[in-house]
């Protein structure tokens, strides 16, 4: 079947609004190119988004339109997401209409917690407040050090379907963020306060290596794993972001010298604004797919919002970095990575000891930065269903989103990655 139009802006409608959040001027000047558009998709675009619609060859793309020709739907015509009957010629109405889906969606993520049990649970001297809640497998959401459990809502609340989602707070109550030991202590201690023997676990950024650890330390207490945007120690040999580079050094020199602390914070958080796009077409599509959308900074700064909760911060991820990854043995659990094509924080690329733990299941999210959980929750929840519901099967998940590309066991997936400077939270 022929791709439909309504099809096409619908796909056309997702990266028209992520562009245009993070660069609200992108298409002021700027036109979204697309390979065999379906008749009237010209007139369609302008009278929905105000945007040009350039028909041209794939050759011609930017980053931007790669990312909608990922998007737009397989040979059957259909996307998989649900779409509204055609509109005709109203196609304002019709975006009109998506907008105020999206709104609610994320208006609903952004009142998880509410929603949500709030439980503690203690052992063995050690006490967990966190956060409950849906019926089914137990998902575990590992938070990033200094971080809270807010970074999660828009993925969880589309795992809580079919799925028991926990997650809590890096921090204990009294803002501290821990040693490693005593974050994987508070794992079994959830497991056992669910009743449960094992789980699946998902760990964002340093989140991740706790996660890779804790199928190490209990194997038989995780049945599978996914690691987003992972952040490890890395050795001389292995890929690293100029912002790991720098945050390494900084977060030694105030874990050794708390004094320097205000110092490092104001290098870390930088005061200038966000500068113009590039005049250079395809360097101005990375740029607006690479920055961090308004609206998140207090969330993503958490553990730099002062200089207390810095040297809390680097002595916690300077004792983390320090810890070797341990090595798979028979019985370990599968894991899955997912890196971000434009992630300015984690090296998209996995440490080398990493590797044996994937076995073939790495993959890179097109055009999606080191915050798709809150950017893109809709298509890392995708991959995550797919990849939990059947962790034996070998090689990448069946049916996930063609917005990632899988890499062959042993073998890079291959990234558009530039370094930048420190300055986002992680």
């Amino acid at each position: 079947m022929p791709e439909t139009l309504e099809a096409f802006l619908s796909a056309v409608h997702r990266t028209f609004t992520e562009v245009t959040r993070k660069a609200p001027d992108y298409f002021a000047g700027r036109p979204l190119r697309a390979a065999g558009p379906p008749a009237g998709a010209g007139e369609a675009v302008r009278a929905a988004f105000g945007a040009t619609l350039r028909a041209a060859d794939r050759e011609e793309f930017t980053a931007v339109d790669r990312l909608l020709d990922l998007r737009r739907p397989g040979p059957d015509g259909s996307d998989g997401r649900q779409c509204d009957g055609e509109d005709g010629d109203d196609w304002a109405g019709w975006r009109r209409r998506l907008d105020r889906r999206s709104a609610v969606r994320s208006a609903r993520a952004a009142r998880l917690a509410g929603t949500m049990d709030r439980r503690e649970a203690r052992a063995a001297g050690s006490r967990v407040r966190y956060r409950a809640g849906g019926q089914g497998p137990l998902v575990v959401l590992l938070t990033a050090l200094g971080h809270t459990d807010e970074v999660w809502y828009p993925l969880a609340e589309r795992l809580l379907p079919g799925r028991r989602v926990v997650m809590w707070d890096a921090e204990d109550a009294a803002g501290r963020p821990g040693p490693a030991e005593r974050r994987l202590d508070a794992v079994d201690t959830v497991l056992a306060a669910e009743g449960v023997r094992a789980c699946d676990i998902v760990g964002w950024c340093s989140g991740a290596q706790l996660a890779v650890e804790y199928a190490h330390r209990r194997p038989g207490a995780v049945r599978a794993g996914v690691l987003l945007h992972g952040s490890y120690p890395r050795a001389a040999t292995d890929p690293a972001s100029a912002y790991e580079r720098n945050l390494a050094t900084v977060c030694a020199s105030v874990a050794a010298r708390p004094h320097r602390a205000g110092r490092a914070l104001r290098m870390l958080t930088g005061t200038e604004g966000t500068a113009p796009l590039p005049s250079d077409e395809h360097l101005a599509a990375v740029e607006a797919l690479a920055r961090v959308p308004p609206g998140l900074e207090a969330v993503l700064r958490h553990p730099f919002r002062d200089a207390d909760a810095l040297v809390r911060y680097s002595r916690s991820l300077d004792g983390l970095w320090r810890r070797p990854l341990p090595v798979p043995a028979p019985g370990s659990p599968p894991l899955l990575s997912l890196a971000g094509e434009l992630d300015r924080v984690a090296a998209p690329e996995p440490p080398a000891a990493l590797a044996p733990w994937l076995a073939g299941r790495q993959g890179v999210l097109a055009g999606a930065t080191h915050y798709s959980l809150l950017e893109r929750p809709e298509v890392v929840a995708d991959v995550c269903r797919a990849f939990l519901d059947g962790p034996a099967a070998a090689g990448p998940p069946a049916g996930s989103t063609g917005e990632v590309r899988w890499a062959e066991a042993g073998r890079p997936a291959g990234t558009g990655r530039r370094p930048a400077r420190a300055g986002a939270a992680r």
